[in-house]
């Protein structure tokens, strides 16, 4: 027998063996690694951020493709909100994990997490208040990527990624500052229904009053769109009912006369008066009936018709 022979042949099956383990070994190790992140971001070519700016809202919008739109919104009297708003909407329902990356010319920069938050159903699957739109603002000025990670809706183990590129962002967020320093006191869901309060037998308008009357002559006066102010004027159910009846009057002119001395047309003034009947709660208590000591004062829009 030749020995040199047996010597070849079983190096030979030893290699053909550790070729087919290594081969083994190979598609493990890929089917243990998770799936690559279906990743929705703009080249930095073609990033743009945009501003729409008013005196009721500055509203800054990312266009993220093959996915929506990003929006950081910043409404008059309120603080900055931020949205997705997307009709393909890829992540799952549920939490999702909002990080701030760095972008890949940022070499040494480490990665942030920022919270978690919820994905839902909708239009606008992601949809957030608080601090957390002020702090994705903040990241993407240091040039910073927030990115919100979740998997997909048609695939358990499929990741999806949606960034915001910090690429031509801070000529724009300059102009943004620039935006919210004229917008209005208050936007018209905070003032549309207000209620200003008197104490017991007095006309007297409070200082918290003049403020709050104050905010919205600033915002009929910037607002073609009001066209009609009804003041209502009331009283809790102490004293006589016809006393009661003049006295809610008086209330109800001096608020329409504090409105036009500051410049409001009187045409667009209804004002009606209505003593104690119609009470908010039962004047039961000291606190029901200071409750019910009140002016109310609605803003109606005109109604506009597509054409």
């Amino acid at each position: 027998m030749d020995v040199t022979g047996v010597q070849e042949c079983t190096v030979e099956n030893r290699g053909r063996r550790f070729i087919l383990w290594s081969g083994l070994a190979a598609m493990v190790s890929l089917l243990a690694m998770p799936a690559h992140a279906a990743t929705y971001s703009a080249p930095m070519d073609s990033s743009t951020w945009r501003l729409e700016a008013s005196v009721f809202e500055c509203r800054l919008s990312h266009s993220i493709p093959a996915y929506g739109e990003a929006v950081f919104s910043h409404r008059a009297g309120e603080r900055v909100s931020f949205y997705l708003d997307s009709w393909h909407r890829p992540m799952r329902q549920g939490k999702a994990e909002l990080t701030s990356e760095p972008p890949p010319w940022r070499i040494g920069a480490v990665v942030r997490e920022m919270g978690a938050v919820t994905v839902s159903a909708g239009r606008k699957p992601v949809s957030l208040k608080g601090s957390l739109p002020s702090s994705m603002l903040a990241q993407l000025y240091g040039g910073m990527q927030p990115t919100l990670h979740r998997l997909s809706w048609y695939d358990s183990k499929q990741p999806v990624a949606v960034e915001l590129s910090p690429v031509n962002f801070q000529p724009v967020y300059q102009q943004y500052v620039g935006c919210l320093s004229q917008l209005l006191p208050v936007n018209f869901d905070q003032i549309q229904r207000t209620i200003v309060l008197f104490d017991s037998g007095k006309t007297q308008l409070r200082n918290e009053a003049l403020q709050t009357l104050t905010d919205i002559v600033t915002y009929v006066k910037a607002d073609p769109s009001v066209s009609t102010i009804f003041i209502d004027g009331h009283t809790d159910n102490r004293g006589r009912r016809l006393a009661n009846r003049e006295l809610s009057k008086e209330r109800a002119e001096v608020v329409r006369e504090y409105l036009q001395k500051r410049g409001l047309p009187t045409d667009m003034i209804l004002l009606r008066f209505h003593g104690e009947r119609y009470p908010v709660v039962d004047n039961t208590s000291s606190s029901n009936r200071a409750r019910n000591r009140r002016v109310t004062i609605r803003l109606e829009k005109e109604e506009s018709f597509d054409s």
